[in-house]
């Protein structure tokens, strides 16, 4: 698990109120109504482990959610990589309902969120990984601040405050300044440029896609293509046919596959250009065979490649690509519960590998929850 050695700083109270969810009256009930059945089952999966988070992890003299449940360790505080599963639910609960409750849920997160900008990075401020860090040598993930920024676009799809757009652009800035490496491309994985990493790659790629789509800003659009040059050349094997883990480590991952193949399926619908639809329907068809279909990886890398293969199924209509969630959703429903309502197991029912989690992390909680919100957010085929 990541860490930072900067220092903890006081968080405002009232910034990071944690989310309260509540009936809603009769604006949310038809809301609700106008959901599906699997739909409103599967918003009801993601409402209680949103409450169950915020019943577990809370720490009320902080003001903010602990990473682990009883931490007590002297920066017990969620990092982003902890965290960013959390605040994905939440997005995702307000895109399928968005009442005045849920969005105001991602209006409250989304305040404590930016905690974790950190205006002392250079050469402009960044996400890191801890709030309140300030520091400008404060070690700072690329990845970090790709799944931060993203996190923060889709608030602004839930609820149309143009502050969470401006905060995931802040994202996208820091990296195409800071993390992407002028001399031969990439994206460095940290500030200590110790290798080119296909995880920051991959969410930059997709942030800045999504920005585009939200500002159609030239910028977005030249970062996209900017990563994407390099992913289709350095980044990619063509043994695999899938995209690298780094440059040091050909393997192919799934959550940085779905996020890049999703990011060419987007630009190609906002700009026309065929090929990218075309290499975006290959490299579907290599990944679904790569990774299977019940997935073992981990919940928290697991539940991002599920929700950009949704995100890809709303596009391109294959059926194939919501099955894929539904039935993993329905595996972790059924076997990753562990004690306390909480989902601290893989999705086959076996504890985590020390390699991906320590028990008791809110991280493997709130992926799984996250599956189920962007579940409840996308209408089942037919």
């Amino acid at each position: 698990m990541r860490s930072s050695s900067g220092r903890l700083h006081a968080l405002a109270a009232a910034a990071l109120a944690l989310a309260v969810w509540a009936a809603g009256g009769a604006s949310a009930l038809a809301q609700t109504s106008s959901l599906s059945s699997p739909q409103r089952q599967y918003l009801a999966l993601a409402k209680a482990g949103v409450a169950a988070a915020n019943q577990r992890f809370a720490d009320p003299r902080r003001g903010w959610y602990d990473a682990r449940l009883g931490d007590h360790e002297r920066f017990p505080l969620a990092t982003i990589w902890d965290i960013v599963p959390l605040f994905e639910a939440l997005d995702g609960i307000a895109v399928a309902e968005p009442s005045a409750a849920n969005r105001a849920a991602v209006a409250r997160f989304g305040a404590g969120a930016e905690r974790y900008l950190n205006h002392g990075l250079r050469p402009l401020p960044g996400y890191s990984p801890y709030p309140g860090d300030r520091e400008a040598g404060t070690k700072t993930w690329f990845d970090d601040n790709g799944w931060w920024g993203v996190a923060f676009v889709n608030a602004y799809r839930a609820t149309g405050t143009r502050r969470w757009l401006h905060d995931a652009e802040r994202a996208l800035r820091y990296i195409a300044a800071a993390g992407w490496d002028p001399g031969s491309g990439g994206v460095w994985w940290n500030t200590s440029h110790p290798y080119k990493a296909g995880e920051a790659l991959g969410s930059a790629t997709l942030l800045a896609a999504l920005i585009y789509q939200q500002t159609h800003a030239p910028f977005a659009l030249a970062q996209a293509r900017r990563f994407l040059q390099w992913a289709n050349g350095p980044g990619f094997s063509a043994a695999e046919g899938l995209y690298v883990k780094s440059n040091v480590d050909p393997t192919p991952i799934d959550y940085i596959e779905a996020p890049l193949i999703y990011a060419q399926a987007l630009l190609c619908r906002l700009g026309g250009e065929a090929s990218l639809c075309q290499r975006a329907e290959r490299l579907k068809a290599v990944a679904l065979a790569r990774f299977g279909y019940l997935l073992d990886f981990a919940p928290q890398y697991d539940a991002i490649y599920l929700q950009w293969m949704l995100a890809l199924y709303a596009l391109d209509g294959d059926r194939t690509l919501y099955s894929l969630a539904a039935d993993n959703a329905r595996n972790a429903q059924t076997r990753a519960r562990g004690g306390q309502a909480l989902y601290l197991l893989s999705w086959n029912g076996e504890p985590l590998p020390a390699a991906y989690a320590v028990p008791g992390m809110l991280q493997t909680h709130a992926a799984t929850t996250s599956l189920f919100a962007w579940l409840a957010a996308s209408a089942p085929p037919g």
